[in-house]
């Protein structure tokens, strides 16, 4: 198991990091919590993208899983 830390973009650096077994593992604990941040903030899934970069446990970014809200072209206005 390694230590992995997880931000979240334009908000402070989680202070706990979390063990996971891979960057894998990491990766896949940052997209349940960018869908946990966005179910609990729905007025954020409007226009635009959203970023939790993965870091291991020097703080150094790993990787970043990126969800990106954009309308169609010609669709009608909702």
């Amino acid at each position: 198991m390694a230590l992995f830390y997880f931000q979240l973009a334009g908000r402070e650096r989680d202070a706990t990091g979390i063990e996971c077994a891979d960057v894998a593992a990491a990766r896949n604990e940052a997209v349940r919590r960018l869908g946990g941040y966005l179910s609990a903030h729905p007025g954020y899934a409007e226009e635009g993208h959203w970023r939790v970069t993965v870091e291991d446990a020097s703080r150094r970014p790993l990787l970043n899983v990126i969800v990106a809200t954009v309308a169609v072209r010609g669709a009608p206005d909702g």
